[in-house]
Order: C-alpha cells, then sequence, then structure tokens
C-alpha cells in the first residue's frame, strides 16, 4: 500500500510525571527528532487519573502502539511493534 495512505501521529500520553511531562514537551521532541508527523499531549480530564487515550484504547504503558483503519476499525494496539504484523496490518485489504 502505498505510504500516503497512511497517517502518523504521535501522542504524550501523561499518567505520571505530570509535573514533568508538560504539554511543551512534546514539541520539543518532536524537533528533536525531526518528525513531521502531528504530536498531541494527552493529560487525564478533571477528576480522572488517566488520559483519554489511555481510557479509550485501553493502553498500559509507553511507548504503545495503536493502528487505526480508514473505517475507525483498530487493527493493532499494543505495547510491542512487531515489524511483520505491522506491514500485515498496512497491507490487510480492511487498509486499502
Amino acid at each position: 500500500m502505498p505510504a500516503d495512505k497512511f497517517g502518523f501521529a504521535a501522542i504524550q500520553t501523561v499518567f505520571e510525571g505530570a509535573s514533568i511531562n508538560t504539554d511543551d514537551k512534546p514539541k520539543l521532541e518532536q524537533a528533536r527528532y525531526r518528525l513531521m508527523i502531528p504530536f498531541g499531549h494527552d493529560v487525564p480530564p478533571e477528576g480522572e487519573h488517566y488520559p483519554t487515550v489511555m481510557q479509550d484504547y485501553r493502553t498500559g504503558g509507553t511507548p504503545w502502539f495503536i493502528i487505526i483503519d480508514p473505517a475507525g476499525k483498530v487493527v493493532f494496539n499494543d505495547f510491542h511493534l512487531d515489524a511483520d504484523l505491522l506491514i500485515s496490518a498496512m497491507s490487510s485489504p480492511t487498509t486499502a
């Protein structure tokens, strides 16, 4: 599948270390690694312990990888990124 069929983003989920994982950090990391993808910063909503990405996708740590197909179906969601599984998910007819 052509690379232009996929979008990538990095989201900092602040579930610990809120005093150092501030909203300016993602921009610094984006510049440091020269990544030309959107970066986000997700803090827990008022009264909640976990950020919405962690709640919505039941993530369990950092880093975490989520692949969502164009129809909105989660096709990969795990701590470890297996390259073969990633390629398979990106080559699947459901992501075409």
